[in-house]
C-alpha cells in the first residue's frame, strides 16, 4: 500500500511515504511557510520511489486540533489531491498522533497532551497505554480531545505529560515525565495508519478538520 501522510496543525511542517513497507519523509520546523513546502516535499517523496500520484492508494492526515492555519493547509491539500485521485482518506487526532509517540517510549503509562491553543487556553486529551509479553502496545483513549483554560486541566495520577502546554501554562506534578517540545508529525501517522485504513478511511466528503474552537484563531 502507498500511503501519503500531512502533518500541519503545529509549527512542524511534516510530509510522509509509505511504500512498500518503508517511510521516508521532510519534516521542517517552519511556522508560516506551511503552504510553500507541503506540495513540494510531496513530489519529492514520490520523485525518491519513482513513484507518481496516480500510484497512491491513500491518504493521511493530522487533522486537529491545532493551529487554524495549519489545519486548514492539510485539510486543502488533502481535497486537492482526494478529489483529483479518487482517494480514500483517513483523517487522525493531532493529540492521538503525540500520545502515540509517547507510548512507544513509555508503555504502561497513563498520558496526557495538552498543546497551546492561543487565547489563555489548551487542547488537551488523555490516553492510557497497556503492554504484556502476548500482545502489542495498544494505546487506548481516555478522554476526547477537548479545550480548557490551563488551570482547569490536573496532572495528578499521569506518568508523562507532553505538549507545549506543559512549558509554562500546566503544572505538572513532581515524579511526571515532561516532553514540552513534542510535536505531531507524518511518520508518526504512517505508523498509525496500516491497523486503521482499510476499516476507517472515508470520503474527503464525509470529513472535516477538527477545530474544537469556535472562534477561530489565525496562527
Amino acid at each position: 500500500m502507498n500511503l501519503i501522510a500531512i502533518e500541519t496543525s503545529t509549527e512542524n511542517c511534516s510530509v510522509a511515504l509509505l511504500h512498500q513497507g518503508l517511510i521516508t519523509h521532510r519534516t521542517l520546523l517552519a511556522p508560516q511557510k506551511h503552504a510553500e513546502l507541503v506540495l513540494g516535499y510531496l513530489q519529492e517523496l514520490l520523485d525518491e520511489q519513482q513513484l507518481k500520484k496516480s500510484d497512491l492508494d491513500g491518504i493521511v492526515f493530522g487533522q486537529g486540533p491545532g493551529a487554524f492555519t495549519g489545519v486548514r493547509i492539510a485539510m486543502s491539500v488533502v481535497q486537492g489531491l482526494a478529489l483529483a485521485l479518487d482517494l480514500p482518506v483517513l483523517g487522525i487526532s493531532t493529540l492521538y498522533n503525540m500520545a502515540y509517540q509517547v507510548m512507544k517510549t513509555h508503555p504502561n503509562s497513563r498520558i496526557m497532551i495538552a498543546n497551546d491553543a492561543r487565547m489563555g487556553e489548551v487542547y488537551w486529551a488523555t490516553f492510557g497505554s497497556h503492554h504484556n509479553e502476548q500482545e502489542p502496545t495498544e494505546l487506548v483513549r481516555l478522554s476526547d480531545d477537548a479545550l480548557s483554560l490551563p488551570e482547569d486541566l490536573n496532572c495528578g495520577g499521569f506518568d508523562v505529560c507532553a505538549g507545549s502546554a506543559f512549558k509554562q501554562m500546566v503544572k505538572v506534578h513532581d515524579g511526571t515525565t515532561v516532553a514540552d517540545q513534542m510535536l505531531p508529525d507524518a511518520m508518526t501517522l504512517l505508523e498509525i495508519a496500516p491497523k486503521r485504513f482499510t476499516s476507517e478511511a472515508q470520503n474527503i466528503i464525509d470529513i472535516k478538520p477538527s477545530y474544537i474552537r469556535e472562534k477561530v484563531v489565525f496562527n
